[in-house]
């Protein structure tokens, strides 16, 4: 994953909550989850026609308290899925999480952001040192970047990316333990007091 991109800025406002505006309420109400039927609502209802001029790797930068409201995580997972970068002024810690957890690639304490990017500019963003280039206008700008353990987790895409590497990388621990396994004798069982194991198979 390369932590410096070029590519289209989408400007959006403050306050834009996830549900209603990064992803359409029908969504949310039908529990949909799958990226490809997410990705044609992004931004539906609070910018009709957004997914006819965005394109894989742009970038969306917001003012604050981006994704407000319910902590639902559909619409990043759509984003996440189109390669979509976001930055922005502030947003709730939940968001913060939500996206690193996701693998979604978000700046979020990039204040000031909206006066220096407006929308459908050419704008170059380094994550890794926090450098943004507006090549429309010339500015730049430093953001507090991202950190070596969140580069790490959102560029094995996310939690379940970063789990099942992990586990190809140490299979043994996809097992389960001796006294959980079907068919444990008494002996190998660690008596009444036992902790379930679920047995996560990496592909």
């Amino acid at each position: 994953m390369s932590w410096r991109t070029r590519a289209t800025a989408h400007r959006i406002g403050d306050d834009v909550p996830h549900d209603g505006g990064v992803m359409t309420r029908a969504m949310m109400q039908a529990r949909i989850v799958d990226p490809e039927q997410l990705i044609p609502h992004l931004f539906e209802e609070y910018r009709p026609g957004f997914m006819a001029r965005v394109k894989p790797g742009d970038f969306i930068v917001a003012g604050r308290n981006f994704g407000c409201g319910k902590p639902h995580t559909n619409g990043y997972i759509a984003l996440q899925a189109l390669g979509i970068r976001v930055l922005c002024e502030s947003a709730p810690a939940g968001v913060a999480r939500a996206t690193m957890n996701l693998g979604l690639a978000c700046l979020h304490r990039c204040e000031g952001v909206g006066q220096v990017v407006n929308d459908g500019d050419d704008i170059e963003v380094d994550f890794e040192t926090g450098l943004l280039v507006n090549h429309t206008t010339g500015e730049r700008r430093s953001y507090p970047a991202l950190g070596a353990q969140e580069r790490a987790l959102i560029g094995q895409g996310g939690q379940q990316g970063f789990l099942r590497h992990f586990l190809h990388e140490h299979p043994e621990l996809g097992e389960p333990w001796p006294g959980q396994a079907p068919g444990a004798t008494d002996a190998e069982k660690t008596g009444s007091r036992t902790i379930p194991i679920v047995q996560v198979n990496a592909p």
